[in-house]
């Protein structure tokens, strides 16, 4: 006990010894507070939008993702009214970077896509951008000076809720340089294009009607997959067509957008498309609950 002296008289106060035991525990609890470091953004993914996924990436950028949720476009197809207002980098050193839209645009997408679209050995970053007025634009970003900043976009569709779904980035034509591959409004009447990053500007190199890789108000957006069909070494891309009744294979080789053959299916195409092992043949998930094997030897 301990006895205290105020101007208005003594305190008797008392107290318990504490165990040696309790004391070891509070000393190696107050070690370890002190030799954690504080968390960050760089240590977790933060902000995610909902139902969305983590892109990552092998170079400089390490992982990318969409976040600050934002209600203020409305669309919903998506099948929600909530979109992204900022785009997330995490650098291969652990650093988080961010690049926030203005009020009139969103990032109507549930994933940042990662390709080097210039072959200078840094991954560029590929997402749907939504104007309030206008519709979507294909929108690429990159790193330059440590921060992440636009790049080049395609044209806005020009009408609001008007969306575009990214279909594959690959070299479709057989140049050497990647083409961003994307179906312009798949839910009346798409349209296949295939656009070029060259002298940072988005490039036209073809289009084709009578696409539609989307069902509108669903989350799946990867109705689409990219292998070599005809074994000439060329990436085609395989999608479906208007209704989601038939599959086409396309292809941009020698610069011309042409289709290679169409397969049709017993039910509409849910998705998501993927891969087999091998690469040659891609699994198709239908409507009706099947899963079908599609490829140039089946």
């Amino acid at each position: 006990m301990k006895y205290v002296d105020t101007k208005k008289g003594t305190i008797l106060l008392m107290f318990r010894p504490i165990p040696d035991f309790v004391q070891k525990c509070l000393f190696v609890g107050l070690i370890l507070i002190l030799l954690t470091p504080p968390a960050t953004a760089e240590q977790g993914v933060q902000d995610l939008l909902p139902d969305s996924t983590v892109a990552r990436g092998t170079g400089l950028i390490a992982e990318a993702w969409l976040g600050q949720p934002v209600g203020r476009y409305g669309h919903g197809v998506l099948g929600d009214r909530t979109e992204a207002g900022t785009l997330y980098a995490r650098l291969a050193n652990g650093r988080v970077v961010g690049h926030r839209l203005d009020s009139r645009s969103v990032f109507e997408d549930l994933t940042v896509r990662l390709a080097d679209l210039n072959g200078n050995g840094q991954d560029e970053l590929v997402v749907v951008q939504s104007s309030l007025e206008q519709g979507s634009a294909l929108a690429v970003l990159g790193l330059r000076a440590g921060r992440l900043q636009a790049i080049a976009r395609t044209p806005w569709i020009g009408t609001r809720n008007r969306w575009l779904n990214p279909a594959g980035i690959a070299d479709y034509d057989g140049d050497g340089v990647m083409e961003i591959a994307l179906v312009r409004t798949p839910h009346i009447g798409g349209t296949l294009q295939f656009w070029q990053l060259a002298g940072g500007e988005l490039i036209a190199r073809g289009e084709l009607y009578g696409f539609s890789n989307h069902r509108i108000g669903s989350r799946i957006q990867d109705l689409s997959a990219t292998l070599d069909w005809d074994g000439d070494g060329i990436a085609d891309l395989l999608l479906p067509e208007v209704g989601r009744r038939s599959l086409a294979v396309v292809t941009l080789s020698g610069g011309t957008t042409r289709v290679l053959t169409t397969l049709p299916l017993p039910a509409e195409v849910k998705g998501p498309l993927t891969l087999n092992a091998g690469g040659r043949s891609v699994r198709v998930p239908l409507e009706n609950g099947e899963t079908v094997s599609i490829g140039p030897d089946t």
